[in-house]
């Protein structure tokens, strides 16, 4: 063995490229598809910042001062995200992930072994800002009238910029896992993510965005960027990279040669930084990371109160039930996700009580009514948002352990029946939650609002259906994170076939739902005209949603037979 040579950097992040190059050669439609979805988001995102940037132009003097607090903000935001992504990336490739024991045996220098999980941590974290970000700077580029010069020098600002938070959220989670089991540290951070993230998006929208359509609001937004970080340290990489950018814009003077030299050499400081940690404390580190698989007896006492919970249904049932509830609870990456489907509650409700709609003049008539109309595809959109991250993975999540159930005397059709209950319960009281409501928010009559109520029922029934044949189409059984299986292709094409669903039963719904808005106001109606109107909405909503759940059944099972073959 000791004539072999050490294996490089390359080799060891191979099967990762290799496993990109097999996904191409199976066909081109999944990455087309992908690129086409990525090029429409680009377009929107590209078009939203041009449109900015051009009316920051339209104020005079005052406008090259908000393109620079604007892009300061950005960046800051940016590497906030990138910090917090890269330490829990790092807790998971370094010192969680499965192959580690099989790296720890091989001929592998710590040091190695450092810069190839420190290349998956970095590509891992940073491909997201990427994406939202090419479109922003290239919109600074072409409204500023950016030469080769400046697109050039943001590619070489942009590496040591993505450099700088892995090497940091590498060094935090090394001496994270040095004090805590590496388990216990991701889901404490996981949960301070989802409560930090939760409490943002409230803060944000109790802030009233909406008032900006005001020139007072406008004025108070453009305040706000003007006082934002009014004196930069010079110590942060966020002031070091625009110091690099606005010079090359021409948007400001100075040498961005001096601001990219501190991005470099920090950069590089860091990485050895990280790397020389890594080296001298790896296999203490790794080994107080494995304290967290040991058992406290707590997994078996959660099993044991969700089967008395579940004792009213039959055993097989109750017992996986009981199986997909506790892996659930035991994952802080899903359940600390609650937090946040609960901002996204309070947000959704609290945007109804902020329409213009009290009086009763034409406008607000108007406004009223379309808020109605919207509410069904709005409450069926956020289920449908909730469901692509918990109801899609379900089958893939099984990881593993698919086999055992593959195996056992359970027919594919209960286990299909299992998960189907298990995500349809919480999502259709999330609905009908939101839908009722934002109706009685908005004064609507108590029989259009049953409209919506019986409506939601087959609504979401189908796309809980679809989201397991989905999930049972497109399988990945060799990852254990639910977020990157509600990433990939199969989840963006149901994504993209329920929401289609929700909208045909919108527009479905949409003649006698206006009727019934009418009799509302008091347009006259006989008690059997109502009742006609309201079977009849229901109705047309009840065919589609028929005919979606029972397919995606039928293919759902067929692709578990196939996936137990």
């Amino acid at each position: 063995m000791s004539g072999l040579p050490e294996p490089s950097v390359a080799q060891i992040v191979s099967p990762r490229r290799l496993a990109a190059r097999n996904a191409l050669r199976r066909g081109w439609g999944r990455p087309l598809a992908l690129a086409f979805l990525t090029a429409v988001f680009w377009v929107g995102c590209f078009g939203l910042f041009a449109r900015a940037l051009e009316w920051f132009h339209t104020i005079g003097d005052f406008g090259p001062l908000l393109t620079h607090r604007l892009l300061v903000l950005l960046f800051v935001t940016f590497f906030a995200v990138l910090l917090l992504s890269n330490t829990i990336t790092a807790l998971t490739t370094f010192y969680l992930a499965d192959d580690v024991n099989l790296l720890l045996a091989a001929p592998i220098e710590p040091r190695v072994l450092h810069h190839a999980r420190f290349l998956e941590t970095l590509v891992s974290s940073s491909w997201m800002i990427l994406l939202f970000g090419l479109p922003i700077f290239l919109a600074y580029g072409i409204v500023e009238r950016g030469g080769p010069a400046f697109y050039a020098g943001t590619i070489v600002a942009l590496l040591p910029f993505l450099v700088i938070p892995a090497a940091i959220g590498t060094i935090v989670a090394t001496l994270l896992v040095l004090v805590f089991p590496a388990q216990r540290a991701r889901d404490g951070l996981l949960l301070l993510i989802g409560l930090s993230a939760g409490a943002a998006f409230v803060l944000v929208r109790l802030a009233r965005p909406e008032r900006l359509a005001d020139p007072s609001g406008l004025a108070g937004f453009a305040s706000f960027l003007v006082g934002f970080g009014g004196e930069p340290s010079p110590w942060l990489p966020t002031t070091w990279i625009t110091g690099t950018m606005l010079p090359l814009l021409g948007a400001r003077e100075g040498d961005p040669r001096f601001s990219l030299g501190l991005l470099w050499t920090t950069a590089a400081a860091l990485f050895l930084l990280s790397a020389a940690l890594v080296e001298r404390t790896y296999l203490r580190a790794w080994t107080s990371a494995q304290e967290g698989g040991r058992s406290s007896g707590r997994g078996a006492s959660l099993l044991d109160r969700i089967e008395r919970a579940g004792s009213f249904l039959p055993r097989v049932p109750r017992l996986l039930l009981a199986k997909d509830l506790s892996i659930f609870l035991r994952d802080a990456s899903q359940w600390s996700q609650l937090v946040l489907i609960g901002a996204l509650v309070v947000i959704y409700v609290y945007n109804f009580t902020a329409l213009p709609i009290a009086e009763n003049t034409p406008l607000g008539i108007v406004l009223r009514d379309v808020a109605t109309f919207c509410n069904l595809g709005l409450a069926a959109f956020v289920v449908t948002s909730v469901a692509v991250r918990f109801v899609y993975p379900t089958i893939s999540l099984e990881g593993r352990s698919w086999w055992i159930l593959r195996t056992a005397p359970v027919p594919l059709g209960r286990l299909w029946w299992s998960k189907f209950w298990i995500g349809f319960g919480p999502l259709i009281v999330l609905g009908e939650v939101l839908v009722v409501l934002t109706n009685h928010l908005l004064g609507v009559s108590p029989l259009a609002t049953a409209v919506f109520a019986a409506t939601l029922v087959p609504l979401v029934a189908a796309i809980v259906s679809m989201g397991l044949g989905f999930g049972a189409s497109y399988p990945r059984l060799d990852t254990q994170n639910a977020a990157q299986i509600a990433t990939g292709f199969g989840a963006i094409v149901y994504m993209v076939s329920a929401l289609g669903l929700v909208a045909l039963v919108v527009l479905l719904e949409a003649w006698p739902i206006s009727r019934l808005l009418g009799f509302g106001r008091g347009a006259p109606a006989t008690a059997s005209a109502r009742a006609g109107f309201a079977l009849l909405a229901f109705a047309a909503a009840l065919a589609p949603c028929a005919w979606a759940f029972v397919s995606s059944r039928r293919r759902g099972i067929r692709a578990l037979e196939r996936l137990g073959s």
